[in-house]
């Protein structure tokens, strides 16, 4: 299991040095099973690292660094997340999920009007300030009760949006390139793909594609380095050569 330094946070994903060190220092929650079995807070692995680079993203759209580095912030996040595993492992269903993290946040919510905007949308209901939420693929949308963990945070309506662009351009990317290394076995195993959900044929690339680049410009706004790397693997990673292989599989067999 690599170790990551601050340095190599900051060189790597723009993190801000002191946002990186308290991620790296983090002692691994004790009974959290988004941990189970792990020695290190934070590994080179986008299920863990997208943590600080979302804390980063937040410090970079105005939420004050203190609050974001407080025990609260880590231990709302840390609930969120041992649901997730939860959810999972089929120990809970995704309403059962929901309310987890509805029930972690609302006592301690300072954003009245985040907390309204997500219990409506996880009901399927517009969000009533008008705010949109999730995107056009259900499977790209599974990550989106860590938005929970904002409900912590005051903060204005300009705030709100970047913080919600910043999320998206983040967790599509990573997101999408989970999917696209898991293609084949989720194909095989009917899980939820977002490959899938668009359709294993030009139009449904061409809407991923245009995900990817506007993911990319969205990031390029907040954080130019991890936008950068964004750039990179839209431009070594061939995905139509990768779904056009799985296309020719599944009518050779």
């Amino acid at each position: 299991m690599m170790f990551l330094s601050r340095n190599e946070l900051k060189l790597t994903y723009g993190i801000d040095l002191d946002i990186g060190k308290a991620y790296v220092d983090r002692a691994v929650p004790e009974g959290n099973l988004y941990w189970s079995g792990r020695k290190l807070y934070i590994t080179p692995v986008s299920g863990y690292l997208f943590l600080p680079i979302f804390a980063d993203l937040a410090f970079r759209c105005g939420i004050p660094r203190s609050l974001l580095l407080s025990d609260q912030a880590f231990q709302l996040a840390e609930q969120v997340l041992h649901s997730a595993m939860k959810l999972e492992k089929g120990m809970v269903s995704w309403e059962g999920h929901v309310a987890e993290c509805r029930e972690a946040a609302t006592p301690q919510a300072r954003n009245p009007v985040l907390l309204d905007d997500l219990c409506h949308y996880f009901s399927g209901k517009p969000a009533p300030t008008g705010f949109s939420y999730g995107t056009e693929f259900r499977s790209l949308n599974r990550a989106d009760t860590y938005l929970f963990y904002l409900t912590l945070f005051e903060f204005d309506r300009d705030v709100h949006q970047r913080l919600l662009d910043a999320w998206y351009a983040m967790i599509t990317y990573f997101l999408i390139m989970d999917d696209l290394a898991d293609i084949r076995s989720d194909f095989e195993q009917q899980e939820e793909n977002a490959f899938l959900d668009a359709g294993l044929h030009e139009a449904g690339i061409q809407r991923i594609v245009t995900m990817i680049d506007d993911a990319h410009d969205k990031m390029l706004r907040v954080n130019p380095v991890m936008a950068n790397r964004i750039d990179y693997k839209r431009s070594t990673v061939d995905i139509r050569a990768m779904v056009a292989s799985l296309s020719n599989n599944q009518r050779l067999s």
